[in-house]
């Protein structure tokens, strides 16, 4: 049934597109109300008697094509179908699990699919998804979770055979949460790599998606003339990373390649290579930098989780000016020059760390009846860590409305305006101040950023 239904895919055009191998198809229809579609890349040598690795790729962009793109190295290397989603997943994860299912079970029965080598990988949102699969399918082979992923230490114990492989970049917004991810798995059977890439905000690059499925698939059984190729390919990579400059990913990657490949090819050429980072003096200069960055970054990562727990737990206010100056400091050197690019990249992590924890402690707080003293600090933090964050402002101006301080109700309400909130309805209907909204002082602020008001327009 499975290879009847292949014929049939490939002589309807999909799209307009006839699907041949070696190339991207865009948009498939999952099925016949083609409301749902998946990017497609059959490798070259395609053939529909043969049985394929296939990567399903999840991405929070819902950009299946370019999500596709970027694996189609690792494709023709180890041979591999790769699927990309094109709808999105922040639904919910219960809604994106049952899409999941839905597209991994279409697809192999249209493609030629090996069924013991089934790859989840997504970025972000899509790879909460895709880790979170692994859950409900004992067919998985192996995870790819870029930026992001949902483990619970109970899918190793129960299943060894899944293989995981993090990538993290190191100016992305769950950068810590990977790096601890890294710790706890990184002595399980189903570690099978971490890699650290430089940004956070798009892709990593497409040799790291080779290796990781390269992580994934390479075993004791494998050719030794395919394991060759594996290395080499990892090797060019390497270089690659060397020759743009990008220095300490190098080194760790080409490090790295050594547990991986001691036992099955010879390594002088990634020990020459090796060797040429760490004799770089630009490479020194940045890991010398890095180190002393690293140290200062840990201890402030540690104030923040502490007076955190403090502040919020006893609604110091008065403590709000500490937490100001710290996120003054850390966007001062975001936006500094790239000589400082060491704390440009700790600060970026910083602030992503402080949101994460901070909306983490907030829902937290939520979940405990609490007092709206706590309530209004928390929301007026979460204004400070994130000043794009509108809904907090909207919670600080009703609850300062409701605790009676009006001049904190009006400040937040000119902040909200200020963030570029242009909700005029909903500023007549915030929870808590009928009284304030009918007055003078807030009309005028309104009118100064809309326009207009519903009173006092003279």
């Amino acid at each position: 049934m499975r290879h009847i239904l292949f014929f049939l895919l490939l002589t309807i055009p999909a799209f307009g597109q006839d699907i041949v191998p070696g190339t991207i198809v865009s948009s498939i229809a999952l099925d016949t109300d083609q409301k749902e579609t998946y990017a497609l890349y059959l490798p070259r040598d395609y053939d529909e008697n043969g049985n394929y690795p296939v990567v399903f790729v999840f991405d929070e962009t819902r950009a299946g094509d370019r999500a596709v793109q970027q694996f189609t190295i690792g494709a023709e290397l180890t041979k591999s179908i790769i699927v990309g989603a094109n709808f999105p997943f922040k639904d919910s994860l219960k809604s994106g699990l049952k899409k999941t299912e839905k597209l991994v079970n279409t697809v192999y029965e249209r493609y030629a699919i090996d069924e013991n080598k089934i790859i989840l990988a997504g970025r972000g949102d899509g790879a909460l998804v895709a880790s979170a699969s692994a859950y409900l399918n004992q067919k998985v082979k192996g995870i790819i979770a870029i930026n992001d992923a949902y483990i619970d230490k109970s899918l190793f114990t129960r299943s060894s055979k899944i293989r995981f492989v993090l990538i993290s970049g190191d100016e992305g917004p769950h950068y810590y949460k990977m790096r601890g991810y890294h710790t706890v798995l990184k002595s399980s059977a189903s570690f099978a790599g971490f890699y650290e890439y430089e940004g956070g905000k798009d892709w990593p690059d497409a040799g790291f998606l080779s290796a990781a499925m390269v992580d994934i698939l390479m075993n004791a059984g494998t050719p030794k003339e395919q394991v060759q190729e594996y290395y080499n390919s990892d090797l060019a990579f390497g270089e690659l990373l060397y020759r743009k400059q990008k220095h300490l990913s190098a080194f760790e990657f080409v490090k790295d390649l050594r547990p991986q490949y001691k036992n099955s090819v010879e390594l002088d050429l990634q020990k020459e290579l090796l060797k040429a980072i760490r004799a770089n003096a630009a490479f020194k200069a940045k890991r010398s930098k890095q180190t002393s960055v690293k140290y200062a970054e840990i201890l402030l990562a540690e104030d923040f989780q502490y007076y955190l727990e403090e502040d919020s737990k006893n609604s110091y206010f008065d403590n709000l000016g500490w937490w100001n100056f710290q996120m003054s400091d850390l966007d001062e050197k975001i936006d500094s020059t790239a000589v400082f690019e060491q704390e440009r990249k700790a600060s970026i992590r910083l602030k992503g760390f402080v949101k994460s924890i901070t909306e983490e402690r907030y829902e937290e707080i939520k979940s405990q009846n609490p007092k709206i003293s706590q309530l209004l600090f928390m929301n007026v933090l979460r204004t400070l860590v994130d000043p794009e964050n509108q809904q907090a402002f909207i919670n600080a101006i009703s609850l300062s409305a409701k605790e009676g301080d009006v001049d904190a109700a009006l400040f937040y309400l000119e902040e909200l305006l200020k963030s570029g909130f242009t909700g005029y309805e909903l500023l007549y209907n915030i929870d808590g101040t009928t009284a304030l909204r009918i007055g003078e002082e807030w009309n005028a602020i309104v009118k100064g950023y809309l326009g207009k008001s519903k009173f006092y327009n003279d």
